[in-house]
């Protein structure tokens, strides 16, 4: 059995992924690589799958694009999460979002929208990021994360919440400097907080969302896959960030467990 029917008959079809659905991968391919599965056929069948929804990968610049090297142009800067996302930026995606440190790229039919408001906001997972749209618009009931030889630890969608309920904490108090070069070649001028170095724990919502049906974890030989329900995730998160501020800390979580 190929990796891609492999995939749609472990995880899509039991999750109920449709070809509407929105896709947000999050990947370390070697294990893969290592089983014969080529990263452009992977794309092509993502673009087979989900050819009325959206195919979302980070192409994120955070270790290159920095103070002293402040130039972030879109259509060149390469990303450091990977080479399935570098090869989905440069083969397949249509669209990139303009953001120095967190862009992401995107395929399907709300691509232009998605990546469209990155820069108007300082954050790098604002409401204007691409994770803030999903989660305020009617993609989140029929959205997806898919981990492929990373998990939880990688998920930046669980960042959008931490800016959006408790950015005191989150995102550093100085702003830096960069110049974007957009589509257009046309540069913008922008101002950029990054997140705290504070430590995570991303893991521990892992086991509630398993237990009601929404995390599905498989192994495609020693390639280890998660597959999560946005919208899920999100109801976790929110009742989370109700009880304390510091919901996704490490520290916050210990402490929540022994009590």
């Amino acid at each position: 059995m190929t990796f891609d029917k492999w995939l749609e008959d472990t995880l899509f079809r039991p999750m109920n992924v449709n070809n509407q659905s929105t896709i947000m991968v999050h990947s370390a391919f070697k294990q893969l690589s290592k089983q014969d599965v080529q990263i452009e056929s992977f794309c092509q069948f993502l673009q087979r799958y989900f050819f009325e929804g959206n195919v979302i990968m980070p192409t994120m610049t955070w270790r290159t694009v920095t103070p002293e090297k402040n130039t972030f142009d879109l259509r060149t800067t390469p990303s450091h999460t990977g080479v399935l996302s570098e090869i989905f930026r440069t083969q397949f995606a249509t669209h990139r979002s303009l953001h120095p440190t967190h862009s992401v790229s995107a395929w399907g039919k709300a691509a232009q929208v998605l990546t469209a408001s990155h820069h108007l906001a300082s954050g790098p997972c604002s409401e204007n990021s691409p994770y803030g749209i999903i989660e305020n618009s009617d993609l989140l009931s029929n959205t997806y994360i898919l981990c492929l030889g990373v998990a939880l630890e990688s998920c930046t969608y669980i960042h959008h919440f931490e800016e959006l309920f408790a950015p005191d904490i989150y995102l550093e108090d100085t702003k830096e400097a960069y110049t974007l070069i957009d589509h257009n070649a046309h540069n913008v001028e922008y101002l950029a907080q990054r997140h705290t170095k504070r430590v995570r724990d991303f893991h521990q919502f892992g086991l509630p969302l398993f237990q009601n049906k929404d995390l599905l974890l498989a192994q495609y030989g020693n390639c280890d896959i998660t597959l999560v329900r946005a919208k899920a995730l999100s109801k976790l998160i929110r009742t989370s960030f109700a009880i304390s501020p510091m919901a996704t800390l490490a520290h916050a979580a210990y402490q929540t467990e022994l009590s």
